[in-house]
């Protein structure tokens, strides 16, 4: 009697590339932008695309999970963007209430998103400072999480006590 090997073949992903995004905070407008991500397929550096999502600050974790997992989601590869470096073409600071990019930073918060690996099963959401003291937070949550964790967790670290707020 002969007995076949079952072999179980995980599906690939379609598209094998690190995805991110990032979402901008703001208490003083008590606002949460996300801005989806784009590579440039030849160059390989990465933009925000223009279209961002902008949601309440106090909406709930499940909402802020949700918008982050179908912003995440809205990454792709684009051929040939072309980056002008202007200020006023940087899609976050249109879709903020700040006209300056000095008024932008003072008041909204960057945190970083993406995937661990190219399979980006797992995702790591970063604080981005650069304050002197060097100090950067990174936390992992998995991609599958349920929405209230995702919502749960970019709002922890956004509180978190090491997080300096600028006046």
């Amino acid at each position: 009697m002969k007995i076949r090997s079952l072999i179980f073949k995980v599906t690939e992903p379609e598209l094998k590339v690190v995805k991110s995004l990032s979402v901008y905070i703001s208490e003083k407008y008590s606002e949460i932008i996300l801005a989806p991500q784009s590579k440039e397929s030849t160059a390989g550096y990465s933009f925000e695309q223009e279209e961002c999502e902008v949601i309440d600050l106090k909406s709930s974790a499940e909402i802020i999970g949700e918008a982050v997992k179908r912003n995440f989601n809205k990454f792709n590869i684009a051929e040939n963007k072309s980056v002008s470096g202007k200020m006023a073409d940087w899609p976050a600071l249109k879709a903020s209430k700040e006209k300056t990019k000095v008024g932008f930073e003072r008041n909204y918060v960057r945190l970083y998103i993406s995937g661990v690996n190219e399979y980006n099963y797992s995702l790591n959401i970063e604080t981005v400072f650069n304050y002197p003291s060097g100090i950067e937070l990174t936390t992992t949550i998995a991609a599958k999480s349920e929405n209230v964790d995702m919502g749960n967790r970019i709002l922890k670290i956004f509180n978190s006590d090491i997080c300096e707020r600028r006046k």
